[in-house]
């Protein structure tokens, strides 16, 4: 039989994770800046100080630790074992026992399976930060929401931040550059399909400086994105309700075409 290829996500975040790791590590003193910013996005929502949350994609724990720190009871969740072993770290490096945040390592599309079978109780919020969606599709974001739906609480609710599609579309950029605090630079080619709202780019890892810099890998990368009232039909196709939406985690006001980042908070219904 032919070898089916591996799909980008698990090159990105598995089988080469340890590579994108080092851009997440120097992204940590930012997600503690955001983690503030979520919160306060809870806060408005209802959630109690020492609610529990959820984070489906954790990644090494940028938003999800801090959270936990500040007093929420807190779950991680994410596909990589390389990176939940970090966001683990993270936790013990600020004191966190089990007790105030625990990790899973699962496929977000059926997260409500890994987490019934921890008997991990309803949570008050769910999250989803830095555009972990959109990775498997409009089908795979539909299946995704309505498995965290089944692990949120009546009356609970979904924060999910991700880039704009509106006004990426009104700024578009063909390159772009991503650096590591060390010697690591992902160079991306993008091109934007709009028949399928999807951003579809080249990952080039180099690593040196030079003449010294050398290829380390390179991956195709697809992610569907989503403008607000697109997002807002997912949402309620899933089974939520739209609650409101703001122009990036630290931003007190509405997304707009001149917010480059889109959260939307969404609520379980009641009944």
């Amino acid at each position: 039989m032919p070898h089916r290829a591996e799909y980008w996500t698990a090159t990105v975040f598995r089988t080469h994770g340890e590579l994108y790791a080092e851009i997440l590590e120097g992204l940590k003193p930012a997600g503690r800046v955001e983690a503030r910013g979520i919160r306060r996005i809870l806060t408005r929502a209802g959630v109690p100080p020492r609610g529990r949350v959820l984070d489906i994609a954790c990644g090494i724990g940028r938003h999800i630790v801090p959270l936990a720190a500040s007093g929420y009871r807190a779950v991680g969740c994410d596909f990589s074992s390389l990176y939940l072993r970090r966001a683990k770290s993270y936790a013990n490096e600020l004191g966190l026992d089990d007790d105030r945040i625990r990790f899973y390592r699962t496929d977000y599309r059926r997260i409500d399976r890994t987490l019934r079978r921890a008997h991990e109780s309803p949570f008050d919020a769910a999250m989803s930060i830095f555009t972990s969606m959109g990775h498997y599709g409009e089908a795979g974001d539909l299946t995704t929401l309505a498995a965290v739906r089944r692990v949120v609480r009546p009356g609970g609710i979904f924060v999910m931040e991700m880039s704009n599609r509106d006004w990426i579309m009104r700024n578009f950029r063909d390159s772009g550059v991503m650096r590591s605090s060390g010697d690591l630079e992902i160079f991306e080619t993008r091109r934007f399909d709009l028949s399928r709202s999807v951003s579809e780019a080249k990952w080039t890892y180099y690593r040196g400086k030079g003449r010294r810099k050398a290829t380390l890998l390179t991956v195709n990368v697809s992610v569907r994105l989503y403008s607000l009232h697109e997002l807002k039909s997912l949402f309620e196709r899933a089974g939520w309700e739209y609650v409101r939406s703001y122009g990036g985690v630290g931003v007190a006001g509405p997304a707009t075409l001149d917010t480059n980042r889109l959260v939307v908070v969404a609520r379980r219904p009641r009944s």
